[in-house]
């Protein structure tokens, strides 16, 4: 799932994915000499010296999960029918094996200088990856990152030696579909989109060609761009969320990819942000109780029966594992479904101390 349909502060003013809330919260600054106490093992420091480096890996320490402040924001990755793992606020990240109904706190690396903003993508209960962007430079021209790795569910953080990914443009939008796939988006303000693509784990990516301009939309810079969002596989079938930034309406385009990546094509639109329960059924929460779902690609839509109910008035980003558990996140709080959709139940944001009753 992207970070900023969870509604992550991003590093400048300019909104990003389709009715995302933008929090504004302190950064915390970490010393090296707090990293000491809390000791840790030291992570490979390879790639570009000018992005953020990974100094340690402590271990979780003091309270299980010190209090944060609803509402703040929290990013789902759901990998499969029982695990969920769930970052909030860039400060907690935990993981669950019973569909949310316990959280277990998990390790995240200590970077150096100021902690830069994350996203997370799992493929089990151990194996994920970690991206992890610096300040961009004038309107998205360029900006560092770094990509780690763990394969012992956060006990330990590879930071890898990236190849192919340049520092030209923003990134965001990490997913890995397996443990030798995996998608980052780039963009700018002024041009066309990229989405870069791995085959070997997240060392070396290739820039797939620029995503074309969906029907009625024009690239035409000075803020006016497609900005892609995470990947989903479906067998051969590739699909990304793609939001049309500058526009009157909240378009929101959906894009596909049947060569891996290399090509991505326009295949449908929609008003608001969907999520793809499989390739072609996508299904779609609105801002005030409603529900939507569509059985041909977003070809047609129609109303779906859902109990689904919160007070903020703002579309959540939905993240199904499959066509009967997903996940609804809305300014950090989180609801689960184990029926496709149907009914919804409010479950604990880890660290927060509280269950939701509803946004």
């Amino acid at each position: 799932m992207s970070a900023l349909s969870a509604g992550r502060p991003v590093a400048s003013s300019t909104p990003r994915l389709a009715l995302a809330v933008a929090m504004i919260l302190a950064v915390t600054v970490v010393g090296v000499l707090v990293m000491a106490r809390q000791g840790g093992r030291i992570a490979p420091l390879p790639g570009a010296a000018s992005g953020p480096r990974i100094l340690a890996t402590p271990a979780p320490s003091g309270c299980a999960f010190c209090p944060i402040q609803m509402p703040t924001y929290a990013q789902v990755s759901a990998p499969s029918d029982n695990v969920v793992w769930v970052l909030v606020q860039d400060e907690y990240l935990a993981r669950s094996t019973d569909r949310g109904d316990h959280w277990v706190r998990r390790p995240l690396p200590v970077w150096s200088g100021q902690a830069p903003p994350l996203e997370i993508s799992f493929i089990d209960d151990h194996q994920g990856w970690l991206l992890a962007v610096g300040d961009q430079v004038g309107a998205c021209s360029s900006q560092s990152f770094a990509l780690a790795h763990t394969t012992d569910a956060g006990a330990t953080w590879t930071q890898l030696d990236v190849k192919g990914i340049s520092e030209s443009q923003c990134k965001e939008g990490i997913s890995f579909t397996d443990s030798e796939r995996g998608f980052i988006s780039a963009w700018d303000e002024n041009h066309s989109p990229v989405i870069y693509r791995t085959t070997d784990g997240g060392r070396t990516w290739a820039a797939s060609q620029p995503l074309p301009d969906a029907p009625g939309f024009t690239t035409s810079g000075n803020d006016v761009v497609l900005l892609p969002g995470g990947v989903r596989a479906f067998g051969p079938t590739l699909l990304v969320r793609v939001f049309g930034q500058g526009t009157v309406d909240a378009h929101e385009y959906v894009y596909r990819s049947t060569d891996g990546g290399v090509t991505w094509s326009y295949l449908a639109t929609r008003v608001g942000v969907v999520d793809f329960m499989s390739a072609t059924r996508w299904f779609q929460l609105g801002g005030f109780d409603e529900a939507y779902e569509t059985t041909d690609s977003g070809k047609s839509w129609h109303a779906f029966a859902s109990d689904y109910q919160q007070a903020a008035g703002i579309q959540p980003s939905v993240s199904f594992a499959d066509e009967v558990v997903g996940y609804a996140t809305v300014r950090g709080s989180i609801a689960r479904t184990v029926d496709g959709g149907h009914h919804w139940v409010w479950i604990a944001t880890p660290g927060t101390g509280v269950t939701p009753v509803g946004g």
